[in-house]
């Protein structure tokens, strides 16, 4: 036999232990990633520009640090992304973003609430309920707007807001109303009542005491918790947290590095254009920081 043909025939016998080497790796890493620190994820609200959110989970993922993900906070599209991203793959979470988003959102008004009840619905929010990671979504209270600024005015940011863990429902039918209240924007979506009969809106609203960066559910609720990332919508955020509040955690903030833009042009942007941009942006700043910091992509080590 030629020195090429012994070659080709030792590749292909080897090809069969390769395969059953690299499941067996695989198979190990839930393992160490169920060992490994366990991180908090906040996502801000933003609507459109939520799609910054998808690559940076992308990026999470590919990097190992997304499996050791085990309680995401969010507001509106942060509470949306999620149960989004608590479902399905990331792969799964960018194809209903470029696919399903775009034409649905603007259908019938700048955000349709009907379109996003349809986009949830494609969702399989079943495992949800009672599973893994928790996720925490944040919605506030419809009540006489003069008497909730005064709420605010007097206690501040968060003083209103309604905290929900959605794998604490029964069903998918509230997960799904919880996730429209908590992204019902004043103005162009109406509010959605919720199982104890009140009304409820976008828990991003602030001037009325709600919260676009729910940090409190994680720090709060889970004091195991050593590592936090925030991701924002904004390359200027209205409001950042105050890192220097939480010394006793290692918080790394998310971002964007390009113009997010406005309401009309960015909010209530749901163009598959944008939503590409944006998901791209939030991979590379991700993918950017990570290397900066010395990891490697997980998934690297076992394909090609």
């Amino acid at each position: 036999m030629s020195p090429a043909r012994s070659s080709r025939a030792c590749a292909r016998s080897a090809r069969p232990f390769a395969r059953l080497l690299a499941l067996l790796l695989m198979s190990v890493i839930p393992l160490a990633a169920a060992g490994a620190e366990p991180l908090g994820l906040v996502l801000a609200g933003g609507g459109g520009k939520g799609a910054y959110q998808v690559g940076v989970w992308k990026a999470l993922s590919e990097y190992g640090l997304a499996q050791r993900v085990t309680v995401i906070s969010g507001t509106s599209v942060g509470a949306l992304n999620g149960a989004l991203f608590s479902c399905v793959s990331p792969a799964g979470a960018e194809l209903i973003w470029l696919d399903e988003v775009p034409g649905r959102l603007n259908k019938d008004a700048l955000i349709s609430q009907e379109g996003l009840q349809e986009v949830i619905g494609m969702v399989p929010l079943r495992p949800l309920l009672g599973g893994w990671p928790r996720v925490c979504a944040t919605t506030v209270r419809k009540r006489w707007i003069v008497g909730t600024i005064i709420s605010y005015v007097l206690a501040g940011v968060g003083s209103e807001a309604t905290r929900i863990w959605l794998n604490d429902e029964p069903n998918t039918h509230w997960v799904t109303q919880e996730l429209l209240a908590s992204a019902a924007f004043p103005g162009l979506c109406p509010a959605v009542r919720l199982k104890d009969g009140e009304e409820y809106v976008d828990g991003g609203w602030e001037a009325v005491g709600g919260d676009n960066v729910p940090v409190a559910p994680v720090v709060e609720g889970y004091p195991d918790i050593g590592s936090i990332f925030i991701v924002y919508c904004d390359e200027q955020p209205s409001r950042r947290v105050k890192v220097k509040d939480y010394d006793w955690l290692r918080i790394t903030e998310m971002i964007p590095s390009i113009d997010t833009a406005g309401l009309f042009d960015g909010t209530t942007n749901f163009t598959r254009n944008r939503i590409r941009l944006l998901i791209d942006t939030g991979y590379e700043d991700t993918v950017s920081l990570l290397k900066n910091r010395g990891l490697y992509p997980v998934s690297s080590y076992w394909f090609e």
